[in-house]
Formats: C-alpha cells, sequence, structure tokens
C-alpha cells in the first residue's frame, strides 16, 4: 500500500509536466448510509485507574457537504485524461480524500459532452462521540499518557479504500472554462477504528488509535459486538463544478 501511494505520487507530477492542466472546483452532498440501530461503545484505558469511556450513540442523518479541488489534464488529442482530486466533507460524518484516476473526454470539444471516469479512492471518515473523563492521574491510550486531569476526546473512525467510478455531463461556457453537473458512486474496504486526541505529559497535542477488535473495546451494534464500524462512506454523490 505505502510503496503503490509512493509511487502515485511521484508518477502524477512527471505525468503533470507533459500535461495541459485544467482545474476544477465543485460542490454538493454526499449520501451516508446512516444506521438507525442501537450503537453502542465502551472503551477502559491502560491506566491505573482504569478511566472509561461508556457512550450509547445518537443515529446520525444520512447527508455530508463536500468541496472537491480537481487537476486534470486536458490536453486535446488524448481520449483519456489522467485526473487527481482532493475532497473534504463535513455534516453526518466529516472526512478527507483523494481520488485519482481517468475520465474518458474522447476528442470531442463541441459546446455539450458527457465524460465518464474511474478512479481509486483513499480516505477517512470521522464522527465525534464523546470524551474520557480523566478520573485519577493520567488517561494511557497505548504507549501514551494524556496530561493530568484533562480529558481525551474520542471519534469513531473508517479509514477507506476504493474504487470510484463517475459520470459528468459538461458545458461549455467559452473563454476556456466549463461548468457541469456529476454523480459518483464510492465503493471501498474499511477498517474502523477509535481515535483518541488530547494533552500529552508533555504538553503537546497527541492523538493514538484503537482498533475495534482490540481487547478494551467493546463496540455494539443492536447489543451484539462487532468490529464494524457503521458509519459507511460509500455510496452516491453529487455535484456541480466549475472548470477553469
Amino acid at each position: 500500500m505505502k510503496k503503490l501511494l509512493l509511487v502515485m505520487l511521484f508518477a502524477i507530477p512527471c505525468y503533470a509536466l507533459n500535461a495541459q492542466p485544467r482545474i476544477s472546483i465543485s460542490g454538493g452532498v454526499k449520501l451516508i448510509d446512516a444506521q438507525t440501530r442501537t450503537m453502542t461503545l465502551l472503551y477502559v484505558d491502560e491506566s491505573p485507574s482504569r478511566d472509561n469511556i461508556y457512550k450509547d450513540i445518537d443515529p446520525i442523518g444520512n447527508i455530508a457537504i463536500n468541496l472537491n479541488v480537481r487537476w486534470q489534464d486536458d490536453t486535446p488529442d488524448k481520449a483519456l485524461r489522467l485526473f487527481a482530486e482532493g475532497q473534504g466533507y463535513i455534516g453526518s460524518i466529516s472526512g478527507l480524500a483523494f481520488n485519482v484516476g481517468y475520465a474518458y473526454s474522447g476528442t470531442n470539444q463541441g459546446k455539450v459532452r458527457i465524460q465518464p471516469e474511474i478512479g481509486a479512492v483513499l480516505g477517512y471518515c470521522s464522527k465525534g462521540i464523546g470524551a474520557i473523563q480523566n478520573n485519577d492521574v493520567y488517561i494511557q491510550v497505548n504507549q501514551t499518557q494524556f496530561q493530568d486531569y484533562t480529558d481525551v476526546y474520542v471519534s469513531l473512525r473508517n479509514a477507506y479504500i476504493g474504487i470510484k467510478p463517475g459520470l459528468s455531463f459538461i458545458f461549455n461556457t467559452g473563454m476556456n472554462s466549463e461548468i457541469g453537473l456529476g454523480v459518483n458512486y464510492q465503493l471501498s474496504y474499511k477498517a474502523g477504528f477509535i481515535s483518541f486526541r488530547g494533552t500529552d505529559n508533555n504538553g503537546i497535542q497527541a492523538t493514538e488509535i484503537e482498533y475495534l477488535t482490540a481487547r478494551n473495546v467493546g463496540f455494539y451494534v443492536d447489543n451484539n459486538r462487532t468490529d464494524k464500524n457503521p458509519y459507511n462512506p460509500d455510496g452516491l454523490e453529487f455535484k456541480v463544478f466549475y472548470s477553469f
């Protein structure tokens, strides 16, 4: 995984040196597969006082607002055009993602065109669920000791990698600019974990993670223990974009 990411990060700038770039800015909605079932999280830390969080998690909504910035090769004689896109979204869940792939533009440079695409996506999503209240000297997560008598904030997260096909309807507005409507569908492999954020004993902001499979983590959906995070970033995305 790390080697593949390094190759991609190296290859894209090299490709870009020989490309005719186009930048797109888009906004829209991301539909979340929200779970309405009963969810509970129990976590016990590694400190002597066994600080813990026991939290019933309320159902969330099913929409997030996203903002995307895309670089795309716009060389006219290329039918397949490389793109790289960064995405941020906030709402029912929040997250960041990086999407890279190819769009098929053909050689049609008319007023209207249809552009299918396929990309690989890498990202994470997060939902804050509360805090561990320090009841003694410190809170310890793995080897990190968070500062005396301060709370540690807890988020339920999914890291994901997958594919993201899409289809855009593009309208040429002249002056080397375009507007368009697009739809994508994300399908990914996900790994659920808990993120902890607070101030460590050196006074520095620190983060730690525990996977939902850890022995001191109990995550329950409808009273059944599971290692699957129900906050699912997969599904449809709709966007309006402007390219220049």
